[in-house]
């Protein structure tokens, strides 16, 4: 998986919105070390595109059909697995460290502009990773709990209930909503919450807005 990069790179772009993937493209074409690029604006045509076989992957974590983590997922199965930076607008820690279990070889924030995108990418020429001081210190300060952070993708059931819960329904609402009794959606609520590690209702809500599950 730690294969070498060759000095010319065939590069996948995903991005959804067409005025930031077309922007990148634009300004990635004029560097040196550009094969060609490719792009894809969701899951759908991610997967289309990714069996031409990429040297390098730029993804935005949130698409409209899929997100970072099952993206990883996906490229891993792949014969020669390429190197993956994911760009993002969310600064949730357990989101960083999810990516990081995931496999992936850089992270840029999206505010951090396109210099650090091309810092990240000729790092990973270099060192086969890289990861900008702010990143280091994020994973340095939350390195005692690698093993227990909890995740940021959900399964289809929890998304709907927690999409109720921050819409601001009551339990009976949610309950009709969700086709179960009141006892069973408040049995729901409270193991979501003890998934994510958190205390109430309130920090739930936070916690995925924060790490994009909402």
């Amino acid at each position: 998986m730690d294969n070498a990069l060759p000095t010319k790179l065939k590069i996948l772009l995903i991005e959804d919105e067409a005025l930031i993937r077309e922007g990148l493209r634009s300004l990635l074409q004029k560097e040196t070390f550009v094969k060609e690029i490719h792009e894809a604006a969701n899951g759908k045509e991610f997967s289309e595109k990714i069996k031409k076989g990429f040297d390098l992957v730029l993804m935005d974590f949130r698409l409209p059909d899929t997100n970072g983590i099952d993206l990883l997922a996906a490229l891993k199965k792949e014969a020669l697995y390429p190197k993956v930076i994911v760009l993002t607008g969310l600064e949730g820690t357990e989101l960083l460290m999810n990516l990081l279990q995931s496999g992936v070889h850089g992270i840029v924030y999206k505010l951090d502009g396109y210099n650090e995108i091309l810092k990240t990418i000729r790092g990973i020429i270099e060192k086969g990773s890289y990861f900008s001081p702010k990143i280091l210190n994020i994973i340095q300060t939350n390195a005692h709990r690698w093993d227990h952070v909890p995740p940021v993708v959900l399964t289809l059931p929890e998304r709907d209930l927690l999409k109720a819960i921050a819409s601001g329904l009551t339990t009976k609402e949610i309950a009709s909503i969700l086709k179960m009794t009141d006892s069973t959606t408040e049995t729901y609520r409270i193991r979501l919450i003890k998934k994510m590690g958190l205390h109430n209702t309130a920090g739930l809500i936070a916690y995925a807005y924060r790490n994009g599950i909402l």
